[in-house]
């Protein structure tokens, strides 16, 4: 259940993201191409809030052996035997996070356009998105291994790139503060460097603790509203079972989506979002580019007669950043939380 959710919620994004891409052209060679503008952590309020800088550096090359002979699972059930971890295809953008952190951003050699970060990595040949992938881009760019996550697709170009004596290994998205701990050791499993991947599993598990401790300490449990938007035609609320809920709940509020019975990612309708009362409301920064700018969210038909929409209580952040439970969801929680509980900042 929880995965047909978050698949049908990825569904509609990622092609709304294809749609107003212009860097999401097939690649069929690993010819270099233009980086892209990309974003870290942008917060933006309409009432005070204190933003922590997220402090991420591009990890140094990693001398590691080759992951000869590594037999290993995927999440979808596959067994792959991955003896070549030379020219890897991302196609997930917190995989494409994970490997930069390890030190293996030197052997990508192609992402899908769910990578906006590091800046870096968006310089790579972008060969669509995962969920709607061709067989022969990929292979033509001679790969030794593919990461996706559960939405890549169609399974018919995932059995042609296998056929081709490719791996691909499939590893899940996850909803949990949890997942990227478990998305880190798969990935430092897969190439052979197991060590370093305990190591920044517990650095990245020690900055999601330092958040939620640090969040324990406020006095008031705001309500939070994640809603998610591509422009008008694309308004989306989001409620149990999705990343947000919990950065919300571990950012010591109340996710008002989820306590109305909200599941999953559901289209926004005036009378939900007036019934869940949000003192803040939260939104991906190209949604509110797509609506014409911060100033745009008071005409979203609800927004007006909310407690957020009357004070002018919105927050806004990369959507990779904040929700993709990534090797950076420690940073994303800190800075959540000192938006969402400003006293905080100051000891107070």
């Amino acid at each position: 259940m929880k995965r047909s959710t978050i698949a049908a919620f990825m569904a509609l994004t990622l092609v709304a993201a294809a749609c107003g891409d212009s860097g999401a052209d097939t690649t069929e060679a690993p010819e270099e191409t233009a980086a892209a503008p990309t974003t870290e952590a942008v917060t933006t309020t309409a009432a005070p809030t204190t933003t922590a800088a997220a402090t991420t550096t591009q990890a140094p090359t990693t001398e590691a052996p080759e992951a000869e002979g590594v037999v290993f699972v995927g999440d979808d059930g596959v067994e792959s035997t991955i003896a070549d971890t030379s020219r890897i295809v991302s196609l997930s953008g917190d995989l494409t996070e994970i490997l930069w952190e390890l030190g293996f951003g030197d052997r990508i050699v192609a992402i899908d356009v769910t990578t906006t970060y590091p800046e870096e990595a968006t310089a790579l040949p972008v060969i669509g998105f995962g969920q709607q992938i061709a067989p022969e881009p990929v292979l033509g760019l001679q790969p030794t291994l593919v990461l996706a996550n559960e939405l890549a697709g169609p399974q018919e170009s995932l059995d042609l790139i296998r056929a081709a004596g490719v791996p691909v290994v499939v590893l899940e998205m996850g909803t949990t503060l949890e997942d990227p701990a478990r998305k880190i050791l798969s990935v430092a499993e897969i190439m052979g460097v197991p060590d370093e991947g305990r190591a920044l599993a517990d650095r990245v598990n020690a900055e999601i603790q330092e958040a939620i401790d640090l969040a324990a300490q406020a006095a008031e449990q705001p309500g939070v509203a994640f809603l998610y938007s591509r422009g008008p035609q694309t308004l989306l609320l989001f409620g149990e079972g999705m990343p947000t809920n919990a950065m919300i709940v571990n950012a010591n509020a109340v996710d008002v989506a989820a306590t109305t019975g909200v599941r999953g990612a559901v289209p926004l309708t005036p009378e939900a979002l007036v019934a869940a009362e949000p003192d803040i409301i939260v939104l991906p920064e190209s949604g509110v580019q797509a609506l014409g700018g911060i100033e745009a969210l008071a005409e979203i038909p609800g927004v007006a007669q909310t407690p957020a929409g009357q004070a002018g209580s919105f927050l806004v952040y990369d959507e990779a950043y904040f929700f993709n439970l990534g090797p950076r969801a420690g940073q994303a929680l800190l800075e959540f939380v000192l938006d969402v509980h400003p006293e905080l900042a100051s000891g107070g």
